[in-house]
């Protein structure tokens, strides 16, 4: 995302309201699959909960977030000429999401800490989600491989017909419609596996951050009024925060209709995030989260590596006598800081240098985009720096 303001981006011209989502969807990821020390105390369950509950929602923000990303970088060709450069899309998709995703691959085909036949076939062809993979955090990615497929073909097909804005949001809001009917139908059928984990049942979370970034690329005055609702989106945000504490114990309840759900108040979250951070940008913790966004995919890629070690802790802690609650946070804390770790090697070592040769061989041709600010507020215009 380039920001028309430098204070609202990094050197590498990255959004730093975008990367703090990414850094609070990957901290959800990450607390929910870490190992932990059962205390007794109720204090550590209650600042656990947040932790241990919410990773599926974490991987929801991710999928709207990705939408609006990904999407806006179509979207921002298409307004400018009303044409989609699908080709060049895709290749530098390939650049960005690969070279990591197989180095994983690589490592665990090496390390033989899975039996090949459970992982090997599966990620290679990106359809993990549907027949499985014994590296679990990776079904994500098959989702988001799909839809990087799915929407160039579908906006080349909608700009075919010249369709405008409005129009492009209606038919993606149909599609979101149907989608949502099928997972109703799926746990209503029992099938909740195929409604958590198969794309046709999940792309309306995506879809519905492209229609946010529609707003934002060929509707700004829609989305400059949206901005300005600062207390509509604080309660839009607080009634996610009550479906997420409340609603998601309800598995049936929260596939069927939550995730959509989750991604309208998703979008509510990164319009407040963009527009409201404020003075918060500048803050420490804030600026942590967006380091830790930054590094995010690496990190969802090689956090699992993190639980061996968390485990041989707990063990070690029981053996010797140590108190659970001073066990507690070191256990955690060692989980957390050996992903952050991992994940932050390999992007330095992979995903960059893969991000700087695709941009060396396959630039980005979009024009820039000057764009004056709204009264009260910069208006931040995506580039495909930060997706």
């Amino acid at each position: 995302m380039n920001l028309l303001h430098g204070a609202r981006s990094t050197a590498r011209g990255r959004s730093v309201e975008l990367d703090f989502v990414r850094g609070i969807a990957i901290l959800a990821v990450m607390g929910f699959h870490f190992h932990t020390v059962n205390t007794g105390h109720a204090w550590v369950s209650f600042i656990e909960y947040p932790l241990k509950s919410f990773g599926h929602e974490g991987v929801n923000l991710f999928f709207t977030l990705s939408g609006f990303l990904v999407g806006g970088l179509l979207l921002r060709q298409y307004a400018q000429t009303g044409q989609i450069a699908a080709r060049r899309f895709i290749v530098r998709r390939i650049f960005k999401i690969w070279p990591a995703y197989y180095v994983l691959i690589l490592f665990h085909v090496i390390a033989g800490r899975h039996p090949r036949d459970t992982f090997l076939w599966q990620n290679l062809t990106h359809l993990q989600n549907y027949f499985g993979t014994s590296i679990t955090q990776t079904w994500s990615l098959a989702v988001e491989e799909h839809f990087y497929l799915f929407l160039p073909a579908f906006l080349i097909l909608l700009a075919h017909f010249r369709l405008r804005a409005n129009a492009l949001i209606g038919v993606m809001a149909v599609i979101c419609a149907l989608v949502l009917g099928a997972r109703c139908a799926a746990v209503v059928s029992g099938n909740l596996e195929a409604a958590f984990a198969f794309t046709q049942y999940r792309i309306d979370s995506l879809l519905i951050g492209v229609m946010l970034a529609t707003l934002y690329w060929m509707k700004p005055e829609v989305w400059r009024s949206l901005a300005a609702k600062r207390n509509w989106l604080i309660g839009a945000v607080a009634l996610l925060m009550a479906w997420l504490a409340l609603a998601t114990r309800d598995v049936a309840l929260d596939e069927s209709i939550g995730f959509t759900l989750q991604a309208i108040g998703f979008c509510a979250l990164i319009v407040l995030v963009v527009e409201h951070s404020g003075d918060l940008r500048t803050s420490w913790a804030y600026r942590g989260i967006a380091w830790l966004g930054l590094y995010s995919y690496g990190i969802y890629l090689w956090h699992s590596l993190a639980l061996a070690p968390g485990d041989y802790l707990i063990h070690k802690a029981s053996a010797l006598g140590v108190p659970p609650l001073l066990a507690w946070p070191v256990v955690l804390g060692a989980q957390y800081v050996i992903a952050v770790v991992l994940g932050y090697a390999t992007t330095r070592a992979i995903e960059f240098p893969f991000l700087r040769l695709r941009d060396a061989v396959f630039p980005d041709r979009r024009a820039p985009v000057i764009v004056p600010p709204a009264p009260d507020d910069d208006v931040p215009a995506v580039d495909g720096k930060v997706a």
